[in-house]
């Protein structure tokens, strides 16, 4: 990946997002030439997976978030998918691969435009609508995503995802804060992008507009709270329930 994620990685390397940001490093330096002091082998094995999953991100509109997807894709480039244990957890990795390739692509399409904006809100929001639009051409299907995400196997990836997610949103708007805020904060933000993410799903407004305005109101709400912890939590109920709503409306969950 680019140098930018690099640099990125190592300046916030010693902060709160440390070892988030370390796991990104690490995920970086594991596909650079065999001359940097990494096994070939283990250097090929990841190309390989990241090409196949990468593939297999153009076959979920036909198969979804599935381990058909990521067979279809080995098979298409040649590959065993059985033979580099891509495909044992399929929808899970093809998932955690799409939100890593999502932030990746988020914070390169950023970078150099956040300088045009006056205040951390807006900065944060033109971030959210960045990479909610990453989710746009799988849209049809992310609910689907979303209900993997939800088994509780998966709980603990999903919100190492989300940390990232946040940790990184905040830092590139220019965030500060410290210790208890610097988590409610966070919670906040979550709350905010998935809120809009769901409400995105079922939007049909021209050009998303219901969409864009729903992200503005969400930001509006997080402003004009008394207490930014009181938010998160209500934020958080709210999303709880949006998310059931979604979910039980697609036959994901029971009613």
């Amino acid at each position: 990946m680019s140098l930018y994620l690099l640099r990125r990685a190592a300046v916030v390397a010693g902060g709160p997002t440390g070892q988030l940001a370390r796991s990104k490093l690490s995920r970086q330096l594991s596909t650079m030439p065999d001359g940097a002091g990494f096994s070939g082998r283990d250097n090929a094995k990841n190309n390989v997976n990241l090409q196949i999953l990468d593939c297999a991100l153009t076959k979920v509109g036909n198969f979804g978030w599935t381990r058909e997807a990521v067979a279809q894709a080995a098979a298409e480039l040649g590959y065993s998918s059985m033979a580099h244990g891509v495909a044992a957890d399929g929808p899970i990795s093809l998932i955690s691969h799409f939100m890593d390739r999502a932030l990746d692509e988020t914070c390169i399409e950023v970078d150099d435009q956040l300088h045009e904006f006056d205040t951390p809100t807006d900065r944060l929001r033109f971030i959210c609508r960045t990479r909610l639009k990453q989710t746009l051409p799988y849209l049809r299907r992310w609910p689907e995503a979303a209900a993997v995400l939800a088994q509780p196997q998966n709980v603990p990836l999903a919100m190492r995802q989300l940390g990232t997610l946040t940790s990184q949103m905040w830092y590139l708007a220019g965030d500060q804060s410290t210790r208890i805020d610097w988590y409610a904060r966070r919670s906040a933000l979550a709350a905010v992008y998935l809120s809009t993410e769901l409400f995105m799903c079922e939007d049909r407004s021209p050009n998303r507009q219901d969409t864009w305005r729903f992200l503005r109101d969400r930001f509006a709400e997080m402003e004009s709270a008394e207490s930014i912890a009181a938010k998160a939590t209500a934020f958080g109920g709210q999303f709880s329930r949006n998310l059931y709503n979604i979910l039980a409306s697609r036959g994901y969950v029971a009613h």
